[in-house]
C-alpha cells in the first residue's frame, strides 16, 4: 500500500482500530490521539510538484535543498513564496563549502564545508596537512620550522630540542663540513676532529707523546743518494748534526787498445771513500762523476776520468792501454791515477826481473794492479785500486779487484778481470770489437782487428748519511 498524504496515513490508521472489549480504548479516543500526532509531525513527501496538494509540514526536496510547508499550497515552488514555504535548514545553517565538500557543525546552528577534506562519492582525500607554527618535539614534530640551508643534519640538543647543522662529534659526527683529501684525522675529544697535512716528501707521522706531527724523519731510517753521472747532492732534512756520512767514489776505467796482434785491456777505475759527520758537509755538495775512457779505433786506449764528492773524496781513473809500449793499462789508485802499465799508488813492489814467470808484486791496500809489456798476468788490486788491464796478444785476462773495477782482458780472447763491488773488465776480441767495461770503473777489452776496442765504464757515487 503506498500512502501518499496525511489523510491517507489517517484512513488506513481508523481502519485498523478494533475494539477489544470492556476497558479498551475506543475507535474516537484514538483516533483524535492520532490525527493530532500525525497532524504536528513532519511529513516527508519526496521531490517537489506542482501537481501536488501540500498541507502544513509536508516536507519536500527543490533544488537539492529542503523546505516544509508553512500553509496548503498546490504549484507554489518553494523558492518563489517564503510566507508559503521556509526552508527546513534556514540561511543560518545552509550547506557551505564547495561541491564534494565534507560538513560540519559549525557551532552557530549551521554547517561549514572542510575544503580539507573532500568526498568524491567514493573516498575521502585529505591533502598534506600546513602548518603555519612549529610541530614542538613533545607532539612528534622538530620544533623548527625552516632548515638552516642544504646538507644539513637533523639531531637534538635537548629533550624537547632539535637542531639542524654540521652533526658535532657528541652526536657521532666529526664537527666539520669538509676533510682535505689525503690528510691523517685526528681525534680531539667532544670538539671538531682535527687534521694532520702531508707535509714534505719523505715525512713520517710522528708522535711527541701528545698528539701527532708530520716531519722528517730524525732517526731508523737511511738517506741513500746515488749518482751514475754528474749532478749535485743535497743535504737531506730531519738528520741530526752528528748523523755520519759515508761517501763512496768509484772512477772511471780506461779503455782498451786496438792494434793488430796486441789488443791490450784498459785499466780499471779505483775506489775511495769516506766517513764524515753531516755538520761537516754544505748543504749541497758538487758530485762529478768520472766518464769511462772512450772506445778507441786505433792505436792505444783513452784515461778514465777522475771522480769527486765535493772536497771530501776522489778516486783516480784506470789507464787506457798503450800500444806503444804494447801494455795494458795500469788500475787506479787510492792515491793517483793509473798510467801505462804502472797503476796508481801507493804503491811497494818485489819482483825477479829474470823471471816473469815467478813475478810477483805486493801492494797496499790503495794500489791499482799494473798491466806490463810482457806476457804475463795482468796485476790483481788490492781492496781499493783498480785491476790492471791484460797486456800482450796471449788472451790474458784482466786483473781484479775488491772495490775498484775489474781491467779488460787483452785480444784474442782475454776475459775482463772480476770485481766484488765495482764494475767488471770487458774481454778481449780478436776481429770482433773489444768488450766495454761495466759501470763503475770496469777497463774496456782490447781488440786485434775489431772496429773498436771496448770503452771504460763509467764512475759512480754513493752518499749514506745514518741517523744519529
Amino acid at each position: 500500500m503506498t500512502i501518499d498524504n496525511r489523510q491517507q496515513l489517517l484512513g488506513t490508521i481508523n481502519a485498523q482500530i478494533t475494539l477489544n472489549g470492556t476497558g479498551a480504548i475506543t475507535g474516537p479516543i484514538l483516533n483524535n490521539v492520532l490525527d493530532t500526532m500525525v497532524s504536528s509531525a513532519l511529513f516527508y513527501t519526496g521531490a517537489w510538484s506542482q501537481y501536488t496538494s501540500y498541507a502544513p509540514l509536508d516536507v519536500v526536496i527543490y533544488a537539492n535543498n529542503s523546505y516544509v510547508a508553512v500553509s496548503a499550497n498546490v504549484n507554489v515552488t518553494p523558492t518563489s513564496n517564503a510566507a508559503i514555504w521556509t526552508p527546513l535548514v534556514s540561511s543560518s545553517t545552509s550547506v557551505g563549502g564547495v561541491s564534494g565538500s565534507v560538513q560540519y557543525n559549525n557551532g552557530s546552528g549551521g554547517f561549514t564545508g572542510a575544503s580539507n577534506f573532500t568526498f568524491n562519492g567514493t573516498a575521502l582525500s585529505v591533502p598534506a596537512l600546513a602548518l603555519t607554527t612549529a610541530l614542538p618535539v613533545t607532539s612528534g614534530g622538530t620544533g623548527l620550522t625552516t632548515l638552516s640551508g642544504a646538507n644539513k643534519a637533523l639531531y637534538s640538543t635537548s629533550s624537547s630540542t632539535m637542531t639542524a647543522g654540521t652533526l658535532p662529534v657528541t652526536a657521532g659526527g666529526t664537527g666539520v663540513t669538509s676533510l682535505t683529501a689525503n690528510n691523517v684525522i685526528l681525534g680531539n675529544g667532544t670538539s671538531a676532529l682535527q687534521v694532520v697535512a702531508p707535509g714534505a716528501s719523505g715525512n713520517v707521522l710522528t708522535s711527541d707523546g701528545t698528539t701527532w706531527t708530520s716531519a722528517a724523519t730524525t732517526g731508523g731510517l737511511l738517506n741513500v743518494q746515488t749518482f751514475t753521472s754528474s749532478g749535485t747532492w743535497t743535504k737531506p732534512a730531519g738528520f741530526g748534526a752528528n748523523s755520519q756520512v759515508h761517501i763512496q767514489c768509484w772512477a772511471g776505467g780506461g779503455s782498451g787498445a786496438k792494434i793488430n796482434n796486441y789488443g791490450m785491456g784498459g785499466g780499471g777505475g779505483g775506489y775511495n771513500d769516506r766517513w764524515l759527520t753531516l755538520s761537516s758537509m754544505g748543504s749541497t755538495e758538487t758530485i762529478t762523476v768520472g766518464a769511462g775512457g772512450a772506445a778507441s779505433t786505433t792505436n792505444s786506449g783513452n784515461q778514465g776520468g777522475n771522480t769527486t764528492a765535493g772536497s771530501w773524496v776522489t778516486a783516480y781513473g784506470g789507464a787506457g792501454a798503450s800500444a806503444s809500449y804494447q801494455s795494458g793499462g795500469g788500475g787506479g789508485g787510492q792515491l793517483s791515477a793509473g798510467s801505462i802499465s804502472t797503476p796508481g799508488g801507493p804503491l811497494f813492489s818485489v819482483f825477479n826481473v829474470s823471471d816473469y814467470s815467478t813475478y810477483n808484486k805486493i801492494v797496499y791496500v790503495g794500489s791499482g794492479g799494473d798491466g806490463l809489456n810482457v806476457q804475463t798476468l795482468a796485476q790483481d788490486a788490492y781492496i781499493h785500486g783498480g785491476g790492471g788491464g791484460g797486456n800482450s796478444n796471449v788472451s790474458l785476462p784482466g786483473g781484479k779487484s775488491v772495490w775498484g773495477g775489474g781491467g779488460g782482458g787483452s785480444a784474442p780472447s782475454g776475459t775482463g778481470g772480476a770485481s766484488s763491488f765495482g764494475g767488471a773488465g770487458g774481454a778481449g776480441g780478436n776481429t770482433t770489437n773489444g768488450v766495454s767495461g761495466s759501470q763503475p770503473g770496469g777497463g774496456g777489452g782490447g781488440t786485434a782487428t775489431g772496429t773498436q776496442s771496448g770503452a771504460g765504464g763509467a764512475g759512480q757515487v754513493i752518499i749514506t748519511v745514518f741517523p744519529g
